[in-house]
């Protein structure tokens, strides 16, 4: 145990800055050598404010970030022991964070066309930019891969890592995206590579038929769309969860009757049990188009 020597602790020196560009700073210095230094204490004022301590730091550094480009920020430290006794100020340093470098390239950009609720939209989403000075994305969008992101395609911006594009779409026809962030002073990173996908219709259902009580069947009949693509069917005890069986089929039979098995568990009879059909493009773990919920009883044979 170390007693209190009733001291304030030695000032810091060696402050410095270490960085400063795009709205963020880092400043450090020399480590208290004494025994009993908690950390220290960090003060920062500009051209028109007092100092003020605005964080704690238990290392030899900090990082200070979402600042103002033209703006001229001072800083100074203060050491603390474990008895809360702070040492004198260190000398004073300053630093202006300006605008230099374009942002990184947004990365992960993941897509999925949805034909959900009676909507058709296509949902992008990506990992946040870790700069701290990103103020919004641009979204571009063609219907050619390859495509070259600038203003002629430019659809809409977003201040999160993800948007919704509902602009004119059309049901079958691929949709090829890039995202670019911004910082606060303007300058735009790299285009992403371009991710696509497409809007499917939901599969018109020939058998069952909705609300019916029918004999246990081992084939759900329905149309196919007008694109080879992937079929999930899954069946539930009540409206909102609880599937207890699903199938998922991959078929290039277009626009004419397809049988997918039915090979459930055991099913009660006279219970509702509800079902609905989902497509996939391929493109996302998540369904392109989902039918409405359907419903249907069992009777014994």
């Amino acid at each position: 145990m170390i007693d209190d020597p009733g001291i304030p602790p030695a000032v810091p020196t060696g402050l410095r800055v270490y960085y400063a560009s795009d709205g963020e700073i880092t400043i450090d210095w020399r480590s208290n050598s004494e025994p009993g230094i908690k950390g220290y204490n960090i003060y920062r004022r500009t051209e028109f404010t007092e100092p003020v301590m605005i964080a704690f730091a238990d290392d030899n550094f900090f990082f200070d970030d979402s600042l103002e480009y033209d703006t001229t920020y001072f800083y100074k430290v203060r050491a603390i022991n474990l008895w809360d006794i702070e040492s004198g100020f260190s000398d004073e340093i300053s630093a202006t964070p300006v605008n230099r470098y374009n942002p990184l390239r947004p990365f992960g950009i993941e897509i999925n066309a949805r034909n959900w609720n009676g909507d058709i939209s296509v949902y992008l989403n990506w990992v946040q930019n870790e700069e701290t000075d990103i103020e919004s994305y641009n979204v571009y969008r063609s219907t050619s891969a390859g495509f070259a992101a600038d203003s002629t395609n430019f659809i809409g911006f977003t201040n999160r890592a993800d948007f919704t594009d509902t602009l004119n779409l059309e049901f079958y026809l691929n949709y090829y995206y890039k995202v670019k962030a911004k910082d606060k002073g303007g300058l735009l990173s790299n285009e992403t590579s371009d991710v696509n996908d497409l809007i499917l219709e939901i599969p018109e259902v020939i058998f069952p038929a909705d609300n019916v009580t029918v004999e246990f069947f081992n084939q759900f009949i329905i149309t196919a769309i007008d694109v080879p693509t992937n079929y999930r069917i899954g069946l539930q005890t009540n409206k909102f969860f609880d599937e207890i069986w699903s199938t998922t089929v991959s078929s290039s039979i277009v626009n004419d009757t397809l049988k997918i098995d039915f090979n459930p568990p055991p099913l009660q009879v006279n219970k509702v049990y509800y079902w609905r059909v989902s497509t996939y493009s391929g493109n996302s773990s998540d369904p392109n188009s989902i039918s409405r919920l359907y419903s249907l009883t069992f009777r014994n044979r």
